[in-house]
């Protein structure tokens, strides 16, 4: 008996073998994960407000091999008291990737604070594969509750009527 022939079907089989080989390749150069993690937060700055501490940092834009960066998750805030180690205090998701206009600053607001302690914060990004920046240098404050600015109303000049009444006419 003759061997059946496979005509076709053999070629095809193997374009497609041969192209999936090819497509399966490297795509971009293997870098290693120091270079890939977001570059570290470099403008953390604090502010004092009656409901607690701001925290206002600007956003990294590139990786810390220098490229562009487009998969920024978020932010992991940690914080000091007294000189304690640094503790996550709480994580800022990044929501506007995919946006033509993104974030450049970002606020969070301690109100877990209390009166006279000296705190310390730090801030961290990260991506969504997971890759965590240095920390950003730590910023140093100690809170005390703004005292209240004196109010327009207050002042006896103030309270003065700007209109003449009828007796102080003559």
């Amino acid at each position: 008996m003759a061997p059946r022939s496979r005509g076709p079907h053999v070629a095809v089989v193997l374009t497609i073998a041969l192209a999936a080989i090819v497509a399966c390749g490297r795509k971009t150069d293997v870098k290693p994960p120091e270079f890939v993690a977001p570059r570290m937060v470099t403008e953390l700055a604090l502010t004092t407000r009656a409901d607690g501490v701001a925290l206002s940092w600007t956003r990294p834009t590139e990786y810390a091999d220098g490229t562009t960066m487009e998969d920024l998750a978020g932010f992991l805030i940690e914080r000091s008291r007294h000189n304690e180690p640094f503790r996550e205090l709480a994580r800022v998701p990044v929501t506007d990737r995919g946006r033509f206009q993104k974030e450049k600053r970002f606020e969070y607001v301690d109100t877990a604070v209390i009166e006279g302690a000296v705190y310390h914060y730090r801030v961290v990004a990260f991506t969504t594969d997971g890759y965590y920046s240095a920390p950003s240098g730590a910023a140093t404050i100690e809170w005390e509750r703004p005292s209240p600015s004196p109010s327009a109303g207050g002042s006896p000049a103030a309270r003065r009527s700007p209109r003449p009444r009828a007796t102080d006419i003559p």
